[in-house]
């Protein structure tokens, strides 16, 4: 069995006693007392109050040196990234903007390396978007709520399933729209507020916290099914 990749969807309002518990459990995965983080921060542009948002997460759950892997806007150095994603005993991938944050990775050819890196054993975890930039797909849209402009993109695919997160309040209307873009028998994994999953590259997902949402394409129609972790 693959390694796993550790999911923490967020949400609003966060909480961050439970997202400090949950990167605990996710820090251990790297065998180290004070593991050494590369933090991705792709999908929200390498915000830097972002960055030390998380940053302090991350040393309260137990990290030793935080550093941005700087691979967007401006001060992208992909040279400088690699370096540190190569010497990191963890990488973080942060929330914000899935889309955004596929494309900084694939603009400066990051996308390879971090897909080796977790066939290598390399733990990953994620918050939000990042979750969602762990699995197989998601959607553009050409024009914000028509879904008749969307169409899907490439994540990283770490593993076989696509997610949304957080979106329970909204019926996970996107990750619905996903499913009808891969078509028949797709399957989709809706990871709500507060949760906290695994999951694998053989496909394999686990709550420790949170029933998933889970929704299948069954010739165009998108059904709410049973989980069975």
């Amino acid at each position: 069995m693959s390694a796993a990749v550790y999911l923490i969807p967020g949400g609003h309002p966060p909480n961050f006693k439970q997202m400090t518990e949950d990167l605990g459990t996710a820090l251990a995965a790297c065998g180290k007392p004070h593991p050494a983080i590369a933090y991705v921060g792709t999908a929200s542009g390498d915000n830097p109050l972002f960055f030390r948002l998380m940053k302090k997460q991350l040393t309260n759950a137990g990290a030793g040196a935080v550093t941005l892997a700087p691979l967007a806007g401006w001060r992208a150095n992909p040279d400088a990234a690699k370096k540190i994603l190569s010497e990191a005993d963890g990488v973080f991938l942060s929330g914000g903007e899935v889309e955004d944050g596929i494309v900084a990775l694939k603009k400066a050819g990051i996308d390879g390396l971090l897909t080796e890196m977790y066939h290598g054993g390399k733990p990953f975890f994620g918050v939000s978007a990042g979750c969602i930039m762990m699995g197989a797909h998601w959607v553009h849209w050409d024009a914000e709520n028509d879904d008749s402009t969307a169409s899907l993109f490439d994540c990283l695919h770490f593993v076989p399933l696509t997610f949304d997160t957080h979106c329970e309040n909204e019926g996970w209307k996107e990750l619905k729209c996903a499913l009808r873009l891969m078509g028949d028998g797709a399957a989709g994994y809706g990871l709500s507020t507060g949760g906290f999953y695994t999951a694998d590259g053989e496909g394999h997902l686990t709550s420790a916290r949170n029933t998933p949402a889970v929704f299948h394409n069954s010739g165009g129609k998108i059904d709410a099914v049973a989980w069975h972790g």
